[in-house]
């Protein structure tokens, strides 16, 4: 069903007013979202009554509240990417600058602390960025797809099915789960920590069996993941820069 985004609404905490924005969605429960760009947003199902929207907004004003200074006091948004010599790109939880040069293309690599991007035009930078993204992705590929081996591995001994794995770009989250089966992994999350890329497929693999943040869920995550929490920290402190003036992903979409 195609999203339906009504105007901007109001959350009252206290002496605050906390707008957001309602997205009708074909889903069953509804999710609230704080994103990194401080604002909140709402998706709910179609027929859910708007008495009902306002009651879980109110039983969770205060979590909304806490979430989003947790967020303005975390860091400031990161710049766009411009895509020339100098600039830092994380991979795997490391930074290494970026260093373009003049010549017949050629796919980026990495060597040193350096990702070397050859292209016929320095200037064109959206060369540049073609190269870095296919870089990026095929590393995706294959890293995701190691983890998600390893991870099936331990959630299999827990009674969790295997699944079918997507990769795509998300704006806001690090990964999703359907109730089909399949989870959706964030390509930018190669960026990432490699234990952090781990936690978040493990995360949505025990949403295969508990399609929810309810204790049952997060006593499975445990026993699949018992550090989960410490790698879960790590995580929020990995932010994406912006691409043309995007929201950043970071904070593994937060969520409630």
């Amino acid at each position: 069903m195609k999203n339906s985004l009504q105007p901007d609404r109001v959350i009252e905490f206290g002496n605050r007013r906390i707008p957001y924005r309602l997205t009708r969605q074909s889903r069953k429960h509804i999710r609230i979202l704080v994103a990194p760009d401080l604002t909140v947003r709402v998706s709910a199902p179609p027929r859910a009554e708007e008495e009902q929207i306002e009651h879980v907004l109110r039983q969770k004003a205060r979590w909304i509240a806490r979430k989003l200074d947790k967020v303005r006091n975390f860091h400031p948004l990161p710049a766009p990417r411009e895509y020339i010599s100098g600039e830092t790109f994380c991979y795997l939880g490391r930074q290494y600058r970026l260093k373009v040069d003049k010549g017949e293309k050629a796919p980026a690599k990495l060597k040193g602390k350096f990702l070397y991007v050859t292209v016929p035009d320095k200037q064109d930078r959206d060369a540049v960025k073609k190269a870095v993204e296919n870089w990026y992705k095929q590393r995706a590929e294959e890293t995701v797809l190691r983890c998600l081996d390893k991870c099936t591995g331990v959630a299999g001994r827990h009674g969790i099915p295997a699944a079918a794995l997507t990769l795509r770009k998300m704006r806001t989250r690090w990964g999703s789960c359907s109730s089909k089966g399949r989870i959706t992994i964030n390509t930018n999350l190669i960026q990432a920590p490699i234990h952090c890329i781990e936690y978040v497929i493990m995360h949505e693999l025990c949403h295969l069996k508990h399609h929810n943040h309810s204790k049952a869920f997060y006593k499975l995550l445990t026993q699949c993941m018992p550090d989960w929490p410490k790698r879960k920290e790590a995580l929020q402190r990995v932010v994406i820069p912006r691409e043309n003036g995007n929201t950043p992903v970071g904070q593994h979409g937060v969520t409630r």
